[in-house]
């Protein structure tokens, strides 16, 4: 058993999340508290745990196995939470999800080729693309009264020149959880259209127990599409700044081509502590995954009916999976906009709501615009951590709210 009510004070410690310049660089208010940036404040399992401090303790770091020594871990891991039996020659190691999805982006498609992404998007995406010198091509999930989902006349609009489909499943930041056969909707196109589907699941681990996640790759067996499938354990254990993922591809030409590019550029072996890691994060951590899946879901509930009794001004959008979530706050936005009149000094750009609550509650959260200039009456809440510091913050909202 873990108790994840007891979060880690990570403050004063080489994270990203708790940085001050970065915290102030957010929301203007450097000494917010940071519900940002997507780790988590909760202990990550045991088996990892020990995993570190033996490996710290043997006191030599040497070069370790190719990074393929996890598949067959990995395999195992996917099979008892997804029910995904995966083929392990054609899934390999990759340093990091977002180095994977940039090298198969570079891979398999050329400059000023269409890459379709859904919005809201995960900015990394649009970067990728864009540094990458293709054609981003961004396209709006469906949105009403607090649901995303799969717009499948859009869909088949702004995509019809893409050469690949860069998808999140569960989507970040809405955690809308696609359907079987929304998904198989997706890879029926592009199949009819010789596109590419690259399914980023880093959040797929941790989808809430009420909820089931269909992997790409899965639903992709009965139809064989062009299909890639990332999975990581960075945001499943907490262990984001090791940067590893795994990659499942479709077919044997996808594998090679991928694999030829990853060994020109020496990419193919992890750093030692992220082998390690992943090692126990694969082989003994399941139990893990499962309670802190259950303690997330819970958590979104009790901000799902807090927002009900105190905030009804506010809605919690799908956050059906992971530990962020989309927060519409469509119905405050005049009195912020009001706000930001009289106050011009306190908003220097276009992240009007992390600012507000930046400096008028202490919290910080990534603005809506950051996942695209049109989702400004968003803002995106980690609550990947305890109950109290969830409750701390609601609170802090509602009185910033209630003052407007």
């Amino acid at each position: 058993m873990y108790n994840f009510d007891n979060a880690i004070n990570r403050s004063n410690t080489n994270s990203v999340k708790w940085d001050k310049e970065a915290i102030k660089g957010i929301c203007g208010n450097e000494n917010a508290f940071p519900f940002w940036v997507a780790d988590m404040d909760l202990e990550t399992s045991s088996a990892i745990y020990k995993a570190i401090n033996n490996a710290a303790e043997f006191g030599v770091v040497g070069y370790p196995k190719d990074g393929d020594s996890l598949v067959p871990l990995f395999a195992e891991f996917v099979k008892q939470r997804h029910n995904y039996v995966i083929d392990e020659n054609l899934t390999t190691y990759t340093q990091g999800m977002l180095h994977g999805i940039a090298l198969a982006v570079s891979v398999f498609s050329a400059k000023k080729d269409g890459v379709y992404v859904p919005t809201p998007c995960y900015r990394p995406f649009h970067t990728i693309v864009d540094n990458l010198e293709r054609r981003y091509i961004p396209s709006p999930l469906s949105y009403s009264n607090g649901s995303f989902s799969l717009d499948k006349e859009r869909f088949l609009k702004d995509s019809k020149d893409a050469k690949i489909i860069l998808f999140c499943s569960p989507h970040n930041p809405s955690g809308v959880v696609f359907s079987k056969e929304e998904l198989a909707f997706v890879l029926k196109t592009a199949k009819e259209r010789k596109q590419l589907v690259i399914s980023d699941e880093i959040h797929a681990d941790l989808t809430h127990p009420s909820i089931t996640h269909y992997p790409m790759g899965l639903v992709n067996e009965e139809i064989n599409a062009d299909c890639i499938t990332f999975f990581a354990p960075s945001k499943t254990f907490n262990v984001a700044g090791e940067h590893f993922g795994m990659a499942i591809f479709s077919s044997k030409a996808l594998f090679d081509s991928f694999k030829k590019a990853q060994e020109g550029l020496w990419l193919t072996s992890p750093g030692y502590f992220a082998l390690e890691i992943g090692k126990a994060a694969y082989s003994n951590s399941l139990d893990h995954n499962r309670e802190l899946s259950t303690y997330l879901e819970e958590n979104k509930n009790f901000i799902k009916d807090y927002l009900a009794k105190e905030l009804p001004s506010l809605k919690l959008t799908n956050a059906e999976a992971s530990f962020v979530c989309f927060i519409d706050c469509k119905e405050i936005m005049d009195k912020v906009l009001a706000f930001k009149e009289k106050n011009p000094t306190l908003f220097p750009n276009e992240a009007v709501l992390s600012h507000f609550f930046g400096t008028q509650a202490g919290l910080c959260f990534n603005d809506g615009t950051w996942f695209g200039p049109e989702y400004g009456q968003f803002i995106r809440f980690n609550y990947g951590t305890s109950r109290e510091r969830v409750s701390f913050a609601l609170n802090r909202m509602k009185e910033a709210i209630d003052l407007l």
